[in-house]
């Protein structure tokens, strides 16, 4: 097997995998109506489904276009996906739910945008070829990040400017420049997350959940049982408390599902396929930079950073590492907007592999 095809199977069958597990969690859900986070289960499988498929295609799409395509076509990807983000103010289209306006409704179609901004942010910074368009780019990027933090989504803000800065150290701009910035901001959106009450309720939650049972500390609690339940061959697929407890058990807190559910083998199988699409990753970055191809190397940087922040958060989350902030995982958890956009990054890191000036056989 040559170099090019092993690193499309790292990048692709993990992948897929990742995603049949997500779909067999979301069909396993409980059959009576009202279940926690559920209602109908089939309703959810087949929306599920449909976002694998649409990730799929779009992905596909990606790859056959090349990244030279993409990168021309990146301001306008860019623009799109900021005016859907944006669109989550608009009455009547965006939803507000738990404080925040961060998902839009459109007749049967409904979802948050702020993961295709993620890939979009990558995108465009990759395509920055001059300073100009480097300066144009990091512009667009704060203004994704503003535009997050209106909704507001701080952890989708900071993986945005994580983003960024990613894009920006992978297309060869100097760390001692870029990590001093990143630093900054990063604590700013900290401070400022603080000013919410929800943010706090969440934190005070983490530190004692024991007396605050009926807030966030009653989901630490549960994510901590699940933890136990699963600790050595899991209870069963669709037999686990979490996901009847838990206000998002298939999206926010699937790791924990596959833990308490499927015991050590599953949550080992999960690091493993992540581990799997890094080491694809590694070697797109090689092919990359095989051609010196700085736009290539960055676009690897920042699609790598666009799928693997929300990975570490999540698992973070749901092994009692970290608050509760409401970051589900690519490909395994239900959130079709977030599945349709991880398969355009794969698709984008394909493109990459694929590229025909680039010799890896």
């Amino acid at each position: 097997m040559g170099r090019r095809a092993l690193t499309l199977c790292l990048l692709l069958v993990p992948a897929v995998g990742l995603g049949a597990l997500g779909l067999s969690i979301v069909a396993a859900a409980p059959a009576r109506p009202g279940a926690a986070g559920f209602g109908g289960p089939a309703h959810y499988a087949v929306r599920h489904l449909i976002g694998l498929a649409c990730g799929a295609l779009l992905g596909g799409a990606a790859a056959r276009l090349g990244p030279r395509r993409l990168f021309a076509a990146a301001p306008y990807l860019f623009l799109a996906a900021l005016a859907l983000t944006l669109a989550v103010f608009v009455p009547g289209i965006g939803v507000r739910a738990a404080g925040a306006r961060r998902w839009v409704h459109l007749g049967f179609v409904s979802g948050g945008p702020a993961p295709f901004l993620l890939g979009a942010v990558a995108l465009l910074v990759a395509a920055a070829r001059d300073t100009r368009g480097r300066r144009l780019a990091v512009a667009g990027a704060l203004l994704a990040v503003l535009a997050l933090v209106l909704e507001p989504d701080f952890s989708a803000a900071a993986i945005a400017l994580a983003v960024a800065f990613a894009a920006l150290a992978g297309g060869g701009m100097a760390g001692r420049r870029l990590l001093p910035a990143a630093g900054l901001l990063l604590i700013a959106l900290a401070v400022g997350a603080t000013r919410f009450g929800y943010v706090e309720n969440r934190i005070r939650g983490f530190r004692s959940p024991e007396s605050d049972r009926r807030g966030k500390g009653f989901e630490v609690l549960a994510l901590a049982h699940a933890n136990v339940a699963g600790a050595s061959h899991g209870v069963g697929l669709g037999h686990g408390t979490a996901r009847r407890r838990l206000s998002s058990p298939a999206s926010d807190y699937a790791f924990a599902l596959v833990g308490e559910e499927m015991g050590k083998a599953g949550t080992f199988g999960v690091v493993a396929a992540w581990l799997a699409i890094g080491a694809g990753v590694a070697l797109a970055a090689r092919s990359a930079s095989a051609r010196h191809d700085p736009s290539a190397r960055a676009a690897v940087a920042g699609v790598a950073t666009a799928l693997g922040a929300p990975v570490a958060l999540h698992i973070a989350v749901c092994r009692g590492w970290l608050p509760i902030i409401g970051v589900t995982m690519p490909l395994l958890s239900y959130d079709p907007a977030l599945t349709i956009a991880s398969g355009a990054e794969l698709g984008l890191l394909a493109a990459i592999v694929l590229d025909a000036r680039t010799e890896l056989a």
